[in-house]
């Protein structure tokens, strides 16, 4: 059943990108411009301190660093709100430590670039590009392969919608959200939640 509502979701949202994409084709009527960065070797690397989540670290005051790149900035959502397609480390799903620096992380997009933003967080490249050519520019022109959806499911971190409207929560923070509580190793994480940052 989780798997059912998570699919009828990311198809709602899907949906909402794509009409509201496709009311900005008439040039009158035209706000919002697509920014895009598509040299890998233009984006800026910035590290987040973050606090580990974990009791032992927490009691000797250990702090993770969580490193991650801007890919893509799209200003195509209907609300003309921008869109951002983030590349992290690779997630260690043994630990929670992760959804903190997540938490964070979104906070300090929030901070920067406004509260009306999405934040789409990956920790494998290649998924992100195919994500950004399926909803980001639209560009894929075909369904995705098993084995991709197989790597979506694993390495598509998060999702985060600021201030949306259309969405389930006003605020919404969707951990591993193609992923199902089936999924091997994640599928214990992936859920979705109201998430207002600090």
């Amino acid at each position: 059943m989780k798997k059912f509502n998570q699919i009828i979701l990311i198809s709602v949202i899907a949906l909402g990108v794509y009409v509201g994409s496709n009311s900005n084709e008439d040039s009158t009527l035209n706000t919002t411009s697509e920014v895009t960065n598509t040299e890998p070797n233009t984006t800026d690397t910035t590290t987040v301190p973050t606090e580990v989540s974990s009791e032992e670290a927490a009691s000797n005051n250990q702090i993770s660093k969580l490193n991650y790149q801007i890919i893509y900035s799209i200003d195509k959502r209907y609300d003309g709100g921008t869109s951002y397609y983030v590349l992290i480390d690779p997630v260690d799903s043994n630990n929670t430590a992760f959804m903190d620096d997540v938490k964070y992380l979104i906070n300090t997009f929030v901070k920067e670039y406004g509260r009306k933003i999405s934040i789409e967080i990956f920790d494998d490249r290649n998924v992100l590009e195919v994500e950004y050519k399926l909803y980001g520019d639209l560009s894929l022109g075909r369904p995705l392969t098993d084995a991709e959806n197989q790597q979506r499911a694993i390495h598509y971190i998060a999702g985060y919608s600021g201030e949306l409207e259309t969405g389930l929560y006003f605020n919404s923070l969707w951990l591993f959200p193609a992923a199902d509580s089936n999924t091997p190793q994640v599928g214990k994480y992936a859920s979705g939640m109201e998430y207002n940052p600090e």
